[in-house]
């Protein structure tokens, strides 16, 4: 008897609902960072506990290519499912272990030895991540839709963040600074238990993409998928391009811009946060409808078009966000808008470009390399040229530098879409 397909919805929902809880998982860290130092790196200097702990989330970013490039090509050989699977299990394991490692006065030097492990986990996980649920999405998604599909794990990416956000300021509110400090600041971690669980059953019941097992039965998945995907010399730059913008703009609106707000601009931590929420919430508006757009009339002149628009509103928009209160609302909500329809489209972008033999792993090496020297190093290097230039206005020359990088990305870019006779798009193999 031959069982029922799954219905696309649930398809949908268990992709997105996993990527959610990985993304709120992930972003915990760093909403909780001075206790973490408190706990993991005591000494008298609190700045020098807080630079541990972002030492230690700027170094075990370096994970992210490793697991890009154990699990993009682990995807295209075993499929798309299994990793997915595995990779959600990492990042709850690992997440739900922070949460109960005991601090530097119970372990000594082991304590921030071992958080260093969890955390290069997480970010294992991470680059496991990225290759696999664009490729699993776009595979399930009829032909004409993949970028409004794919647009959601965007969506659900920075809802994460926001409810990651919103848990520690609400217990933050409600146990008060010394317990939120003494053992509060664990309880969004060990919340990655439930969560995951939650999250491993909806996944298990799915089954594979239609293309990947389409490929299984022909006998002719890639055996050696990364070393193949180099041979895409094009797509890999096009991707490491619009990858340098799409994760430059994704940390510095949702997370350089609290510490820019409060220690450059001087403005306060609760007007930091609250323009940064509006930034988040700004991001999702434009999501399905651009993702939705670039299905009709292709990627290559949405990219284009956001590239552009980023490379020259940079310097104007964080000089109104510098200018007052006001102007850092209304600022962060313009970046944010801007950089919710850019990534809406760079992600489908980036996967489809890639013929499925390799779809995982090519995404996977290009992105994560990427992210590694470019986006992940956004928030450190914006804040040494506030320094070595003296110029608030810095860290826009960053992210305008990066958008000129991406726009010549998106020219170069090779659309693999092509118009039905009834005007639909499809994505051409």
């Amino acid at each position: 008897m031959t069982q029922a397909p799954v219905p696309r919805g649930r398809i949908y929902f268990a992709t997105v609902f996993g990527h959610l809880v990985e993304w709120y998982e992930f972003s915990v860290y760093g909403f909780v960072a001075v206790h973490i130092g408190a706990t993991f790196f005591p000494g008298a200097d609190p700045m020098a506990r807080l630079l541990a702990t972002f030492g230690v989330f700027g170094f075990t970013f370096g994970f992210r290519p490793l697991g890009a490039l154990f699990f993009g090509p682990l995807a295209d050989r075993i499929g798309r499912r299994p990793v997915l699977v595995t990779v959600l299990l990492l990042m709850c394991g690992s997440t739900f272990a922070i949460g109960l490692l005991p601090g530097y006065a119970t372990l000594g030097i082991a304590a921030p030895v071992l958080l260093v492990v969890l955390r290069g986990l997480q970010n294992f996980s991470t680059g496991g991540e990225f290759g696999s649920v664009g490729a699993f999405m776009i595979e399930h998604a009829p032909p004409g839709r993949r970028g409004y599909a794919t647009s959601w794990l965007m969506f659900s990416a920075v809802v994460g963040f926001v409810i990651g956000s919103l848990v520690v300021v609400s217990l933050a509110a409600a146990l008060g600074g010394a317990a939120m400090a003494a053992w509060g600041w664990r309880i969004p971690f060990l919340v990655a238990g439930p969560l995951g669980i939650v999250g491993l059953y909806i996944r298990l019941r799915l089954e594979d993409t239609p293309e990947f097992r389409a490929l299984a039965d022909r006998h002719e998945v890639a055996q050696s998928p990364l070393r193949e995907a180099l041979r895409y010399r094009r797509a890999i730059l096009t991707v490491a391009g619009l990858a340098g913008l799409h994760t430059t703009a994704f940390y510095l609106v949702l997370t350089f811009m609290v510490s820019y707000l409060t220690q450059t601009v001087r403005f306060g931590t609760g007007l930091a946060l609250t323009a940064t929420l509006a930034g988040a919430v700004a991001a999702l508006v434009p999501m399905p409808f651009v993702s939705a757009w670039s299905d009709r009339i292709g990627r290559r002149p949405v990219l284009i078009t956001l590239s552009a628009a980023i490379a020259v509103l940079a310097v104007p928009v964080l000089a109104v966000i510098r200018s007052s209160p006001a102007g850092a609302i209304a600022g962060q909500v313009v970046l944010g808008s801007l950089m919710g329809a850019l990534v809406s489209t760079t992600l489908v972008s980036m996967t489809e470009i890639f013929p499925p033999r390799v779809r995982s792993a090519g995404s996977s090496f290009a992105y994560t390399i990427s992210a590694a020297l470019i986006g992940g190093t956004a928030p450190f290097v914006s804040t040494w040229l506030i320094g070595a230039t003296g110029s608030s206005l810095a860290p826009a020359g960053y992210l305008a530098a990066t958008a000129l990088l991406a726009l010549v990305a998106a020219v170069c870019f090779r659309e693999r879409m092509v118009p039905s006779v009834k005007g639909e798009v499809h994505v051409g193999q």
